[in-house]
């Protein structure tokens, strides 16, 4: 008996160091096995175009395995370096931003620099400087997307034999796609100046009872005005409300019509143009947007090596390509 149990005893000896070498090897290799995290410093989640780009940044992380670390500064660029702070101080491999303030987010990237994990901004463009560097970045070419869009138009109105009579509802100016946007309205102005004339232009900073304010007294002010084109149709809502108030919210061909012109394609700006209102939508890809930050972040952090940032030139929708073109709006996700 007394054999039996020093058997017994000498076997749960030997098995300890098994079972703690077991437990080691377990915690090594989910060390190796670990998520990677990608922080994503966005900065507002307001209007269906932001939830757009959310989707490709959640399905990115979905296909790809990795851990978001999602954080909306809600258009305070202060707070939004703070939370990329807080993002390093967690671990993640990479940064994907949509900023808030061109001028702010470089605080931010210099951070990330500082912690050696690659910036990649998403849907407005981003530019390093000596001390900050951006890894890379996707966004839609606003110069471009505009200027074709103008050119559309354009070529609609000599079509029609019409002077349109313009009234610029303007985003924030801190905001690099505002400018752009502007710019290429501008462009296809001077070429164009004998039929396309900028009667006001409205500093709207995002603010809808700005932009309705705005859009209200200039049609009171001006009613020769008989184009609007609005930065985003996040601006839509309050330019329909100022156009009824001015009893001119008319179907294309109906007398007093007001070509409204809407910038990016959520399901207000569809439905708007398939009821009969709205001649043309300036189409941004932007679940390719975030989709693609994403991805890039991830095989950045991975070692790949990327060259220039993309700019997406985005599509042009028309009542004649509705069908075909709308389907790659987020309105109709």
């Amino acid at each position: 008996m007394k054999n039996r149990w020093m058997v017994i005893v000498a076997s749960l000896l030997l098995s300890v160091p098994m079972v703690l070498m077991a437990g080691g090897q377990k915690e090594v290799s989910a060390e190796k096995s670990g998520t990677m995290k990608i922080g994503v410093a966005l900065d507002q989640l307001n209007d269906p175009f932001w939830v757009g780009i959310k989707k490709g940044i959640d399905d990115a992380g979905k296909d790809l395995g990795v851990e978001l670390v999602i954080r909306t500064a809600e258009g305070d660029a202060v707070k939004q370096n703070s939370q990329i702070d807080d993002m390093i101080a967690q671990g993640v491999s990479a940064i994907v931003c949509v900023y808030v303030d061109s001028k702010a987010i470089l605080q931010g990237v210099k951070a990330s620099n500082e912690a050696g994990i690659p910036f990649v901004f998403c849907d407005r463009t981003l530019s390093s400087t000596d001390d900050a560097k951006v890894a890379w970045g996707i966004a839609t070419d606003n110069y471009a997307l505009t200027k074709n869009g103008w050119e559309w138009m354009v070529g609609y109105a000599r079509e029609n034999g019409m002077n349109l009579k313009v009234l610029e509802l303007v985003g924030s100016l801190s905001d690099e796609n505002v400018l752009r946007r502007t710019d290429g309205f501008k462009d296809v102005m001077k070429n164009n100046s004998d039929i396309v004339e900028l009667v006001q232009q409205v500093p709207t900073e995002w603010n809808l009872e700005k932009a309705l304010a705005g859009a209200t007294n200039a049609l009171q002010a001006h009613p020769e005005i008989n184009t609007i084109f609005m930065h985003s149709d996040y601006l839509l809502g309050a330019t329909i409300s100022a156009l009824r108030q001015a009893g001119r919210y008319k179907k294309i061909g109906e007398d007093g019509h007001v070509i409204v012109m809407p910038y990016s394609g959520n399901e207000s700006s569809i439905n708007a143009m398939k009821e009969g209102y709205v001649e043309m939508i300036f189409g941004m890809d932007v679940y390719k947007e975030g989709y693609e930050a994403v991805k890039a972040a991830v095989e950045i952090a991975n070692g790949k090596k990327y060259g220039e940032p993309l700019l997406d030139a985005g599509f042009i929708i028309t009542q004649e390509n509705f069908n075909e073109m709308s389907k790659r709006a987020y309105g109709t996700f």
